[in-house]
């Protein structure tokens, strides 16, 4: 996960508005028109605000019953995820260009324009009635008419293929028409090709399945299948992390196996970027930015003989990897330091570091992060990471390895990072990668020291870069 998508989550609700109540309406009104007013919110307050989605969508579900709590994370998530085409529908359907819309009335007409576009659980007109209640709370009559008006002729054509994106530049059009800005979609494009890019951008406008990290040393992920299958869940065992399980129904954090800490949620991807290359037994392990934990647990996963210490700079972010290392009954040594200025003496077999960076990879499970990257924070976010590598270097022994990840497919935030400290230790030099990965790990080198997934299937980004300390 990107560094800088974990450093928001200092922001609380209380920073971006006050957390949802619900509200009264001037007609009775069924839990899905709670739900509905509730992803507006979180769909507002997050694009007020630089706190991430979770933060909000967290505060709601708390004031929903747990039966709706699916259905409010499809509206708010699947919103954030399609904003640009819904903006685009809407702005065809009003006649106006999307800016020159009430502010006031963004929300409640994108929540229900995805939902009239995407899903068809609820009957249209209750979706645009329950809208029109949710005008009529926050503007004037002429206003409540608009939204009532552009719904009905969203309803009336509810499928995207009705409201074509018709812009002379292709790259405009392909960008509003997967939902993603200008800017990122070019970059790929030169970087990806087109068939690439085009996977990259629906896979980013998929929903984003739950996946659990099992241990070995408790057995593994089968038996961990069979009490969640017992309990009525749907697993299955991940294509891309070995001890890998994918959720595809019910709630495993409400089973005894979650409170026992017989698995850590992790993206299936992120698991497989912690094993390149495989750890080897008894290998002494830095994981120099470590919260909230799941290098460190990915390594452990598959090797328990690891002999790992972990370390973070935030406080705040130590915290919740104590209360992560609890729940799993797991003791490890665990520092507060600064990987750009570490704090340790020896050397380790292999340094761990998960560099800042954009998140480039995860925008799936973080869909506000589209509209709020831009080029000058990748470069921003490259000094920092420089920084770090610079400060954890001295650190990896002779033959070791020092293994730096990131949630970003940008070559300014990986390779051109590596490129640059290397000019300045020499002694690092790229592990040749072919022969030491297993299948399907190996299909994802493209280079020396060099491995990356793109997102797609039920997984994340994530790029790896792999150094040995040659004497």
């Amino acid at each position: 996960m990107s560094r800088a998508v974990m450093s928001l989550r200092r922001a609380s609700p209380a920073a971006g508005g006050k957390p949802f109540r619900g509200r009264r309406a001037s007609r009775p009104h069924t839990h899905e028109d709670t739900v509905r007013s509730a992803a507006a919110w979180v769909v507002e307050r997050t694009l007020a605000s630089l706190a991430p989605s979770s933060v909000y969508l967290e505060s709601a579900l708390q004031q929903c019953e747990p039966r709706d709590h699916g259905l409010l994370r499809e509206l708010a998530l699947g919103t954030l995820r399609w904003l640009r085409r819904l903006d685009h529908v809407i702005a065809c359907a009003s006649h106006r260009p999307f800016d020159d819309i009430e502010p006031r009335l963004h929300a409640p007409l994108r929540v229900a324009a995805y939902q009239l576009l995407f899903l068809d659980r609820v009957p249209a007109h209750a979706v645009v009635n329950e809208a029109v209640e949710q005008a009529r709370g926050v503007t004037h009559r002429g206003g409540v008419s608009f939204t009532n008006a552009v719904l009905r002729r969203i309803a009336r054509q509810p499928r995207l293929r009705d409201w074509p994106v018709t812009s002379d530049d292709k790259i405009t059009r392909l960008a509003i028409e997967t939902s993603h800005p200008d800017f990122l979609v070019r970059r790929w494009l030169e970087r990806f090709g087109r068939a690439r890019t085009r996977a990259l951008l629906e896979a980013n406008n998929q929903p984003k399945a739950l996946h659990l990290l099992t241990f070995r040393d408790r057995g593994g992920s089968a038996p961990l299948a069979e009490a969640l299958i017992d309990r009525g869940l749907t697993v299955e065992p991940s294509d891309l992390a070995p001890l890998g399980l994918v959720v595809r129904r019910g709630n495993p954090l409400r089973s005894p196996a979650y409170r026992r800490g017989d698995f850590y949620l992790q993206d299936e991807a992120s698991q497989a970027a912690a094993l390149i290359p495989p750890p080897q037994p008894g290998e002494r392990v830095l994981d120099a930015a470590a919260a909230p934990g799941g290098k460190s647990f990915a390594l452990l996963a598959v090797e328990p003989s690891l002999e790992p210490f972990l370390a973070d700079v935030s406080p705040s972010r130590i915290g919740t990897l104590r209360a992560n290392l609890k729940r799993l009954g797991r003791r490890l040594p665990l520092v507060v330091a600064d990987a750009g200025q570490p704090a340790f003496r020896g050397r380790f077999d292999r340094v761990v570091l998960d560099l800042p960076c954009t998140g480039t990879g995860t925008l799936r499970k973080h869909p506000e992060l589209k509209w709020r990257i831009s080029e000058s924070e990748i470069g921003r976010l490259a000094r920092q990471s420089l920084r770090l590598l610079e400060g954890v270097a001295p650190l990896v022994r002779p033959g070791g390895l020092l293994v730096a990840i990131t949630c970003s497919l940008e070559r300014e935030e990986n390779e051109d990072v590596v490129a640059r400290f290397r000019r300045r230790h020499p002694e690092l030099v790229p592990l040749e990668l072919a022969g030491r990965l297993s299948y399907p790990h190996e299909r994802w080198i493209v280079g020396p020291g060099l491995w990356q997934v793109l997102p797609a299937g039920d997984h994340d980004g994530f790029t790896v870069h792999v150094l040995e300390h040659r004497r």
